[in-house]
């Protein structure tokens, strides 16, 4: 492939996605400095998608509160519209911005860097419009739509979708400082906006969001509008190799974090609106334990794909064996707390009735675990020569969750919906950790069989509270309670992982 051409000449950039590289006598730039800015800029990413998670659960927890639960459905499937479609194409051209805009900078290419950016830009933009319009149109053929609902769910598809190339784009470029600084400022804009349309009765629930991701959006074309006239490197664009890349990660990207979104759509066909308001609200609420290794993957995939272009097969190991072991031991922990407290975080997202909505949340959360610790197995593949890994499994998982839905929905409603959804990431994530896993050979039975035995005595805890029907402040305070025995347990099960892992930090 073109990326790894000339790879041993190139020279190596002092941006934040330089990797984690191993250290050894051939280095020359120390691994720790390397390791700071990957680390650094994970940080960085971490502020940002804070923001932006957090923007999500205000405006959810808000709106949830000012309506009834079938109106904040309907809100909840119509922005799982918009997030699911604006994860196609335009998810596609964002992962290829954070991939071949460094490649060529790192190259020491900047006209060929500039010139990716703006041929993907304008595509992003040309699709974004289109699939606004698109959306629009098949929000007019769900139930209880009116044609303001279908032009604003059109609108922000519209603008999420050119949001999520812009913000890749700085990320190409290194612009981290940036694009936390924007993220933060339309968070703030998108809240505001909130509460502006919760105080005086409108039912435009879904403009806040629109405006937040377009401060991004507009502040990214004024952050790297230097360079603009410099001259064109488009004839040294692989533009073939460029748009098979942006088909396989949009498969992908619909396949695996589309499914997600596309919860409380999927849920209104085969239950009742209530239920599907404890769907809607079970992945609001499961979006900010994504933000570690979202920020992760936004530093992690540049430096991967240098040390593949470099042909350092010993450094996408490293990197695939630390982060993976990073997040099976320490999220153990925090998810079994968060199985245990559902009911209360529920009830304080969107009032008591939402509580009777626990099993859908507790078995998303499963999921979600099992979503997260594949990240760095994901990247070490989608990096090199193994994207089609990871789309093909996701591909295959999302197949077997849209089959088994339509019984277990309308069988068990919102547990139903749930349960398909984590067949489908089972199914998506045990191929490409097998994968790697076994072509790198790596010591993971360990790590994996104790993480999960945590996390599953969570389940297995929350089904002995919830026998006698317990309800009140007097089952709040044993569920906290439970929460932080088995968090603190779990920990103490896994000290020697963790210790392993904090140590290994240093060596990579």
């Amino acid at each position: 492939m073109e990326w790894s051409r000339d790879a041993a000449s190139r020279p190596r950039s002092r941006d934040a996605s330089d990797s984690l590289c191993a250290v050894s006598d051939q280095v020359t730039v120390p691994a720790a400095t390397r390791g700071a800015s990957v680390i650094r800029a994970g940080l960085l990413s971490m502020v940002g998608l804070v923001a932006l998670g957090g923007t999500r659960l205000v405006h959810g927890s808000l709106v949830s509160r000012a309506t009834d639960q079938e109106t904040y459905g309907l809100v909840g499937t119509l922005i799982g519209l918009a997030m699911t479609v604006s994860l196609f194409l335009p998810g596609g051209l964002a992962s290829a911005a954070s991939r071949f805009i460094p490649f060529h900078r790192g190259g020491g290419d900047e006209s060929a860097a500039r010139s990716a950016y703006r041929v993907l830009t304008v595509a992003g933009y040309a699709v974004a419009v289109g699939l606004g319009v698109n959306v629009a149109v098949i929000a007019t053929t769900l139930d209880g739509v009116t044609l303001d609902d279908a032009v604003a769910v059109g609108l922000l598809a519209t603008v999420f979708s050119a949001y999520s190339v812009a913000k890749s784009a700085l990320y190409g470029f290194d612009r981290v400082v940036p694009y936390t600084w924007l993220e933060i400022a339309g968070s703030v804009v998108a809240v505001g906006a909130t509460v502006v349309v919760v105080a005086v009765g409108s039912r435009a629930y879904l403009m806040p969001l629109t405006l937040g991701y377009a401060v991004l959006m507009l502040g990214a074309l004024v952050v790297l509008r230097r360079g603009r006239r410099s001259s064109s490197g488009l004839l040294r664009l692989n533009l073939r190799e460029m748009a098979v890349y942006v088909g396989l990660a949009s498969l992908g990207g619909v396949a695996s974090a589309g499914l997600l979104q596309a919860l409380p759509v999927v849920a209104g066909r085969f239950t009742t609106l209530t239920e599907v308001s404890y769907v809607a609200a079970s992945v609001t609420l499961v979006a900010p334990l994504y933000f570690l290794p979202r920020a992760l993957s936004m530093a992690l995939f540049p430096a991967m794909a240098k040390a593949h272009g470099a042909g350092d097969r010993d450094v996408v190991r490293r990197h695939a064996d630390i982060f993976t072991r990073a997040l099976l031991v320490l999220l153990a922990p925090v998810f079994a707390a968060g199985v245990l407290i559902s009911p209360e975080v529920l009830a304080l997202f969107g009032g008591g009735e939402y509580a009777r909505g626990a099993g859908v949340l507790r078995v998303i959360l499963l999921a979600t675990y099992v979503a997260v610790i594949q990240v760095a197995a994901v990247n070490a593949l989608s990096s090199g020569d193994g994207v089609r890994i990871p789309v093909w499994a996701s591909v295959a998982g999302a197949v077997v969750g849209l089959v088994a839905v339509v019984p277990l929905g309308h069988w068990f409603g919102g547990i139903g919906v749930a349960v398909a959804y984590l067949v489908a990431i089972v199914v998506g994530a045990a191929v490409p950790l097998g994968v790697v896993w076994r072509r790198f050979d790596l010591a993971w039975t360990g790590p994996v069989g104790r993480s999960f035995a945590v996390v599953l005595a969570a389940l297995v805890v929350a089904a002995v509270l919830d026998a006698p029907g317990w309800v009140g402040a007097g089952r709040a305070g044993i569920d906290v309670a439970a929460a932080v025995g088995l968090a603190a347990a779990g920990a103490w099960l896994l000290r020697r992982d963790i210790t392993a892992v904090l140590a290994l930090r240093h060596a990579a």
